[in-house]
Order: structure tokens, then C-alpha cells, then sequence
């Protein structure tokens, strides 16, 4: 695939095939086109590509067995640490909520605020919103950027033992590990 901004090229006729059950990062410069990389499985517009064996082409949207962690949380500020986990959801979500926070280390936080948590917390809840939905893919662009060392560690345990066999996938960040 090809990706370019204007005249500037960011990706050029890039060939990438990722088995299942893989744990990838890429690591680059700041604009080395790491966050681009992550934003095109699934979506249309202007990249040339080939084939994207496993995605289906959607206009311009995130697939549904597809989730993505940025590096801020994202969580509604409005909305109580369950609704955020359960954003989206239809039906009968709660008990689903509850147990992914569990899987996290929140499920006694479910009825605050965002507000409330530290850092830290707000990526687990936006973890937890991620893997509620057991996506066959999860695109991490430096979602522990913002982390102090000892919890990015933690974080970085919690992430891969929480998605353990799954297709786990983003960028390393600049030349550290995450």
C-alpha cells in the first residue's frame, strides 16, 4: 500500500502480512508514518492498495472486530467509568462491563467518574472498552506514552496477558519499548 499527504509520500508501496496471533510493533521517528499505519486497516480514501486479506473495505470506519487505544484514555468525562466501557453497547452490556473491568483491576471503580481515576486507571477503562468487544484486532498508537515508567510496566503486562493468542498489533513508539 502507498500513503501520501499532498506531495509527501509517508508510506511507499508497503507489503505487510501479519499472522494471527502475533504481537508486531513498529518503531520510527516522530512522522515516520507510524500512526498512519495504524489508521488504514479498513478504511478508504486516498491509499493505494492491492489487497487487504482480513479487512473488509468499509468507508471510512474502523471495523467491528477491529479496536483501537490512543495515547489519551478518550473516556466521555460525562459518563460514569461502566457507561464508558460499555459505549456503544446494546442489550443486556452490564454484566459484560463488570467482568471486563474485573479483568482489569476496576470493577469496584465502575460507578465513578473519570475524573476521579489517575492515568493509569483511565488506560485500563479505555483497555477494557477495547477488549469488551474481543476484537480480532487491537491497534495500540502509545497508549503508555503518558505513563510513568512503573505503571507502563504494569500496563505492558496487563496488555499482554489480556490478550493473549490475540492479534495485537501498534507502534513501539520512539525507540523505547511499549
Amino acid at each position: 500500500m502507498t500513503k501520501r499527504y499532498g506531495d509527501n509520500t509517508i508510506l511507499n508501496e508497503l507489503d505487510l502480512h501479519i499472522p494471527s496471533g502475533q504481537f508486531v510493533a513498529v518503531v520510527g521517528r516522530s512522522g515516520g508514518g507510524k500512526s498512519t499505519l495504524l489508521r488504514l486497516p479498513g478504511r478508504s480514501g486516498k491509499t493505494k492498495r492491492r489487497r487487504t486479506a482480513g479487512w473488509r473495505d468499509a468507508p471510512g470506519a474502523i471495523q467491528d472486530d477491529t479496536r483501537m487505544m490512543f495515547q489519551d484514555a478518550r473516556l466521555l468525562p460525562w459518563k460514569t467509568v461502566i457507561d464508558n466501557v460499555g459505549l456503544g453497547l446494546k442489550g443486556a452490556w452490564r454484566d459484560a462491563a463488570l467482568q471486563a473491568l474485573a479483568s482489569v483491576g476496576l470493577e469496584s471503580r465502575a460507578q465513578e467518574w473519570p475524573a476521579a481515576l489517575s492515568g493509569g486507571q483511565k488506560q485500563r477503562v479505555a483497555l477494557a472498552r477495547a477488549l469488551i468487544h474481543r476484537p480480532r484486532l487491537l491497534l495500540l498508537d502509545e497508549p503508555l506514552g503518558a505513563l510513568d515508567a512503573l505503571t507502563r510496566l504494569e500496563m505492558q503486562e496487563l496488555i499482554v496477558s489480556l490478550v493473549a493468542g490475540a492479534w495485537l498489533y501498534g507502534p513501539a513508539g520512539h525507540a523505547r519499548r511499549q
